[in-house]
This record gives C-alpha cells, sequence and structure tokens, in this order.
C-alpha cells in the first residue's frame, strides 16, 4: 500500500528562539514602538491570510506610512525574511524522523504562509532537499483550512493512504481528516478529539515511524 506523508512546517517542524516582534525591531532601523510592531504584525497576518503578493513588503511599506519612516520597504522585508528563517530551529532528531520517513514513502511540506518566507526556512535547514513537494498556500492561492489545498496535496504525491502532521487543530487536523488523510496532532493544547497527538517535535519523532508504518498496513 503507497503512502503519503505531509507536514506542516511552523510549530510542527520548525521551533523559534526569538519572538517575531523582536525580529522586526531588529531589522527596523529606528527605535520600533508598540504602535509599529501591532501595526506590523497585523499587516503581515491579514496579508498572509488573504494570500496576498509579498505580504511583508506590503506591511514594511504601510509601517513607512503610517510613521513617516526613510525606509525601504523591499530591502527590509527581504533582511526580515533571512532574520526569521535564521531564527528557527530544527532539532536533530526531527531532522533524522523527515529522513527516515522520505527514504520510506512519498513526502511533502503543506504550509501556510508566505512562499518566499517559507522556501528560505527550508532551505536553511536544507529540509527542501529531503521531500518530493513543498506546497505554500500564497504559492497556490489557497490556504489551510480550505479543502482545496488538501486536495492539492493529493493530486501532487497520489496513494492509497494520506497521513498529515500539524501544529494546529482547526486548520491542520480537522480539515485534513475532511480530505481524507490519516493526522497526527502536534502541540500542548488538550485535544480530546485528536486520533493520534504528541506533545512536541521530540515526541513525534518517536512515535512516528512506528504509526506510519502500522498505517500503511491497514
Amino acid at each position: 500500500m503507497t503512502t503519503t506523508v505531509y507536514f506542516d512546517l511552523d510549530g510542527t517542524l520548525l521551533d523559534y528562539t526569538t519572538p517575531f516582534a523582536e525580529l522586526f525591531a531588529q531589522t527596523l532601523p529606528t527605535t520600533a514602538s508598540d504602535e509599529m510592531v501591532e501595526t506590523y504584525s497585523e499587516q503581515v497576518l491579514s496579508g498572509i491570510t488573504q494570500v496576498d503578493e509579498d505580504p511583508y513588503r506590503r506591511a514594511f511599506e504601510m509601517v513607512r506610512q503610517e510613521y513617516d519612516l526613510n525606509i525601504n520597504p523591499e530591502t527590509l522585508a527581504a533582511e526580515y525574511i533571512k532574520r526569521e528563517a535564521n531564527a528557527t530551529q530544527l532539532s536533530p532528531s526531527v531532522k533524522r524522523l523527515v529522513e527516515s520517513v522520505a527514504s520510506q514513502h512519498q513526502t511533502g511540506i503543506l504550509t501556510n504562509g508566505d512562499g518566499r518566507m517559507q522556501r528560505q526556512k527550508l532551505k536553511q535547514h536544507a529540509l527542501d532537499e529531503l521531500v518530493d513537494t513543498v506546497i505554500v498556500s500564497n504559492e497556490v492561492e489557497s490556504r489551510k483550512p480550505s479543502q482545496e489545498i488538501f486536495e492539492e496535496a493529493k493530486e501532487r504525491l497520489p496513494a492509497e493512504t494520506f497521513v498529515y502532521i500539524g501544529d494546529t487543530f482547526e486548520e491542520d487536523i480537522i480539515p485534513a481528516r475532511e480530505a481524507g488523510f490519516k493526522t497526527v496532532y502536534v502541540g500542548e493544547d488538550n485535544q480530546p478529539d485528536a486520533a493520534v497527538a504528541t506533545r512536541g517535535t521530540e515526541e513525534l519523532a518517536e512515535i512516528l515511524l512506528p504509526l506510519i508504518e502500522e498505517i500503511s498496513v491497514k
């Protein structure tokens, strides 16, 4: 039986060493006020949610206009993307997990976000070299929890069984399950409806391979 395994990225495979507000403050060439941080954060989130093109540049542009700053939005957006990617960490055990899964099954990354940002993170940790395909919401103009992005995932790597691993119950687990995926929830929140749950990436690395083998033979 053929099995395709998709991983979410942020919070599932990757953790962060620095808060987003601090990353923004480090990028802005002037003292960042709380209001600037809020404006930037709201604009980035809105842009990603609405699958806009280049949400980081647009967010810095809004900060420039709102606070009359002499900054270059395109330059700062590129700098911020590198800075955020550098602030991600991938534990060795989780990378070995992806390597092991990819050596035995079709494997992909399915993530919400901006394409330039998410692909920079994948490149940072050489995850793009391990998987068969990468699906980023803003590149395909559909985002979780939409069924369209999960159907796209199934078309990219056809199989008899699909597995999705994610850290957001409402955006990852519920819609993936509705699309016919077996699911694994990674998170601290208690989710009684999760068929399989782990409390973090390290625990995920311990249980996932045996679980996938069990699912594949059913």
